[in-house]
């Protein structure tokens, strides 16, 4: 196999470059385009209507006031280790070789 020319590397590189950047240039431009020709809709101003007056402080903060709780790490849970087994090697009878003669 031959190397490939340094010219022939080069150009191909250039090529490729131009190419992914046009595609990103068009990529670009058309989600841009895309979201600007959607017209965008005001949001209605809020209203607040109440009719009640409104509770003083020292009400809310009593009545919402929850006691400051210490973090506690939830504790794990005891996992019972499981036995460890010996390994025994299983018996074996040993088998005389068998002798036939020749003839």
């Amino acid at each position: 196999m031959t190397s490939p020319r340094p010219r022939a590397v080069v150009i191909g590189s250039l090529s490729l470059f131009a190419v992914l950047f046009v595609l990103l240039t068009i990529e670009l431009s058309t989600s841009s385009s895309s979201a600007s020709t959607q017209p965008r809709q005001a949001k209605p101003a809020t209203t607040e209507t109440r009719t009640e007056p409104e509770p003083e402080p020292a009400e809310t903060e009593a009545e919402f006031e929850e006691p400051e709780t210490e973090y506690l790490e939830p504790e794990p849970e005891y996992v019972e280790p499981e036995p460890e087994y010996e390994y025994v090697e299983p018996e074996v009878e040993e088998v005389p070789p068998v002798v036939t003669s020749s003839s």
